[in-house]
């Protein structure tokens, strides 16, 4: 039987979830409610481990890969990474993995996936009975019954029965974000769907239709993956055809144009959480109302979110208001105005302010990197060498017994392991060597981390000998 592989693709900022998601940490990386809790991309790869899906295929950007990494690692989960030298929406990115995949086994059919949606259902049983229509050349979108008017969603006409082929219908027309008289009509006129970003295709399908609507696109994308080089079993997509690609979705480039596009209804509960309401609106609120994520009190406040990364928040008689509080940025919205957070954002672009782009405990580089996978000499004498390091996220650095007396770690945080210790350090700590084995030091941070190496008196300082980076 065939196995479906779920094709989930990490783009996108997410600027409506700021601060929170940010350019280096995006919404799909986030953690959906407390620290304990996954995080979307996490949940879209779970909610795909049924019998009837293969390993999954993840396309990112190449400053995600490490992130992508971690999150799967603490999956357990195996999977194949793409990554994209630069963003040119779903279209791309979708041509991409099935070239790839293409090579290797032309029967594949792929389920794509938004990395950042919560849904809740029976979402593998209803992809599994479209499956022979996937495999007979349809292209299956997936619509969702609409809740209410809304103008942030495309939409997706029903055209009747597809003959041979139920519960797949046939496509009247797509309705892309109309204005709520238009959204209103049509959900009064029946058979309109919120389009939900989900579509089901053979590999050869999609790659076909791509070559009829754009030929160029198409070809292009076949010499990024012949091009490609893999490092440490990543497919790094070439950037000089991939960045000449037209940045269209699939939606535009292909389904809005060919005759094989089909509907499949989904009875499952959904959310694209486009905004702080939206977030708020998929949570469990307490007996008043509250969403409370971190360390909170409250007094007198109803229907109110608040998320505290970072320290002690407390709020007093609030009502309909949403504060989210991180390290080095607090927001502070109405609930039905939190849409307008992405303004916010670009006005932040504007005046060039850090804020968009990384969260604070991420600093930038303190020492030059000459290579990432050994440490490399900065400095020595007669007295002292220092060296430096960059630990991938994810990954992991194996400092051997009597090597360097002691790593400073400038960047990030990091868990060392000792043969009979272990312990987590931030930045500005320091982990020394024990004489009694190797030690373990493993990255937990959302970016790479930076350590500094101090030897004292070792005339035989070799650079390389001071650690290796093993596989986390």
């Amino acid at each position: 039987m065939t196995r479906i592989t779920p094709l989930i693709i990490c783009g996108g900022n997410g600027t409506r979830l700021w601060p929170l998601s940010r350019k280096h940490s995006p919404k799909q990386f986030q953690r959906i409610g407390g620290a304990d809790s996954l995080t979307f991309f996490q949940s879209a790869v779970q909610r795909h481990r049924a019998a009837i899906f293969a390993n999954p295929v993840i396309v990112t950007g190449r400053i995600h890969e490490g992130t992508v990494r971690k999150q799967l690692q603490e999956l357990q989960v195996n999977a194949r990474i793409i990554c994209e030298p630069m963003g040119r929406n779903t279209g791309p990115a979708v041509l991409a993995a099935a070239e790839m995949m293409l090579a290797e086994d032309q029967d594949t059919v792929f389920v794509v996936v938004p990395a950042d949606h919560v849904i809740e259902g029976d979402l593998a049983g209803s992809i599994g009975a479209c499956l022979p229509a996937a495999q007979a050349g349809q292209i299956v979108t997936f619509g969702i019954e609409p809740r209410f008017a809304e103008s942030g969603f495309g939409y997706i006409v029903d055209g009747g029965p597809l003959e041979g082929f139920d519960p797949v219908r046939r496509v009247d027309r797509f309705v892309e974000k109309p204005p709520v008289p238009a959204a209103e009509a049509l959900i009064n006129a029946g058979g309109a769907y919120w389009a939900s970003g989900i579509s089901m295709f053979a590999a050869t399908t999609i790659r076909d239709e791509y070559r009829k609507y754009d030929p160029k696109t198409a070809d292009l994308i076949a010499q990024s993956v012949i091009d490609a080089k893999t490092e440490e079993g990543a497919l790094h997509l070439a950037s000089a055809s991939f960045g000449m690609a037209a940045s269209l979705p699939t939606e535009s480039a292909v389904f809005e144009q060919t005759d094989r596009i089909a509907l499949a209804p989904l009875d499952v509960t959904w959310d694209d959480v486009g905004s702080w309401k939206a977030m708020y609106g998929i949570s469990r609120p307490d007996a008043d109302g509250n969403v409370l994520q971190g360390d909170v009190i409250t007094l007198g406040s109803h229907n109110t979110m608040v998320r505290a990364d970072s320290r002690l928040v407390s709020v007093v008689g609030l009502s309909d208001i949403i504060v989210i509080d991180t390290p080095d940025a607090l927001l502070v919205a109405r609930m039905d105005q939190t849409q307008d957070v992405k303004a916010i954002v670009d006005e932040l672009k504007k005046t060039k302010r850090s804020e968009t782009e990384r969260h604070q405990e991420a600093k930038p580089a303190m020492v030059p990197m000459v290579d990432q996978k050994t440490v490399s000499a900065l400095a020595q004498s007669d007295n002292y060498q220092v060296g430096a390091a960059e630990i991938k996220v994810g990954r992991a650095m194996t400092l051997e017994s009597g090597d360097a007396r002691q790593a400073l770690v400038v960047r990030g945080r990091v868990h060392a392991s000792g043969p009979e210790w272990q312990k987590t350090v931030g930045e500005g700590g320091r982990i020394y060597t024990d004489p009694k084995g190797d030690i373990t030091i493993t990255n937990l941070s959302d970016e790479p981390a930076e350590l500094l190496f101090v030897t004292l008196a070792s005339p035989d300082f070799q650079p390389k000998s001071l650690g290796r980076v093993v596989n986390g």
